[in-house]
């Protein structure tokens, strides 16, 4: 027999700060799932008109195993493209196009791909979704020129309408009490962001350790793997789910007709929301890519430590909204709310900026993710 292979040091550790990552995520989804006044027995569950135990679980799985999987890889890809990029020779400006063109792309086809999905159905739109996707990141795995890896951001982002589309499925064959379903769906796609950098890192390390790969071939594996495994769970969707999932149901249709009248509100209200969704959608656009390059010319971060920072700062972002956003509403209101979390997106992208040392740097990065989760 040979000498034992032991698992190294540095995988170890990694493996550690993993699972200190989805730690704080498991525990906020467990505590989506369970009533606040304790658990419902089965008995009751079934008394319950309208919930999410009168609807049959192969129709909520198909939906929410598809935004989970596009999740995973667009958290993989944030994590993953620009050093990616830097290792093909690509400039700041080219680093910057490749989250910019994602983001334009998916507002231009988004309100298309949710209108097509009234038409054509809500699950053959979120498994075309799931398509481009899975193709999106085999394109970039087999890309060896900065252009063909743009055009698969590019391609990622005109498909990036899963989770709204998984939305309004969910409305649709929940009429009543879809509160529990939507949190599901927001669950899967907030843990696919929380996962998808730690599995990049945790796999990149595991083929560079086990079997010696560069690390630009750890990489193309990476998004070769999320493209196959995008592709077998479209399998299994069109297994358990063989329809479409179409239109809205009349009580669906019957509650939007019903619904109070826009034009009674303040004329600026919207305008103003559009504007700070912008701003930190913007702000967050520009922390991820910048600071991929940032942590690695300036504090020397490799692939797999900046993975896992994006990780772990998603999972406070989602502990965040699960847990401290509630309370900071009930206690400040939503305005107010808001207003603190821009000022505190400011104070935190200028601290890491201007922090390069620890922990002061760690403290400014995590400042600024629990406030754009605001």
């Amino acid at each position: 027999m040979g000498p034992k292979r032991h698992m190294s040091l540095p995988l170890k550790r990694l493996l550690a700060i993993l699972a200190l990552a989805l730690a704080p995520t498991f525990v906020a989804i467990c505590s989506v799932a369970t009533p606040p006044h304790g658990r419902l027995t089965r008995r009751r569950l079934s008394l319950r008109a309208g919930t999410v135990a009168e609807v049959p679980a192969k129709s909520l799985l198909p939906i929410s195993m598809s935004v989970f999987v596009q999740m995973l890889g667009e958290g993989i890809a944030i994590s993953t493209i620009p050093l990616h990029l830097l290792s093909f020779g690509a400039s700041p400006l080219q680093v910057g196009l490749a989250t910019s063109c994602f983001s334009v792309a998916q507002m231009i086809c988004c309100p298309i791909l949710i209108s097509a999905s009234s038409r054509l159905g809500r699950l053959r739109v979120l498994r075309a979704c799931l398509a481009g996707a899975a193709f999106a990141s085999l394109l970039i795995s087999i890309s060896s020129s900065i252009v063909g890896i743009l055009f698969g951001r590019l391609l990622a982002g005109a498909f990036a309408a899963s989770v709204p589309v998984a939305q309004a499925a969910v409305t649709d064959i929940v009429s009543d009490g879809a509160a529990t379903a939507l949190s599901r769906v927001a669950a899967a796609a907030q843990l696919g962001v929380v996962v998808g950098p730690a599995v990049s890192a945790f796999v990149a390390a595991l083929l560079g350790k086990t079997f010696g790969w560069p690390t630009e071939l750890c990489v193309r594996g990476v998004f070769g793997g999320i493209g196959l495994v995008a592709l077998s769970v479209l399998g299994i969707s069109l297994a358990l789910a063989p329809g479409g999932l179409t239109t809205a149901t009349e009580a669906t249709k019957a509650t939007k007709a019903t619904a109070g009248d826009p034009s009674t509100s303040w004329s600026l209200a919207q305008p103003l929301l559009r504007m700070v969704a912008v701003t930190i959608a913007w702000s967050l656009t520009l922390m991820v890519s910048t600071y991929a390059m940032f942590a690695n010319r300036c504090l020397g971060y490799n692939q797999q430590k900046l993975s896992l920072i994006f990780s772990t700062g998603a999972a406070a972002t989602v502990t965040t909204q699960l847990f401290l956003f509630p309370v900071l509403v009930s206690f400040w209101g939503p305005n107010i709310t808001c207003f603190l979390g821009i000022i505190f997106v400011a104070i935190g992208l200028s601290g890491f900026s201007l922090c390069w040392h620890q922990p002061g740097h760690t403290v400014g990065n995590w400042n600024a993710l629990f406030s754009i989760s605001k």
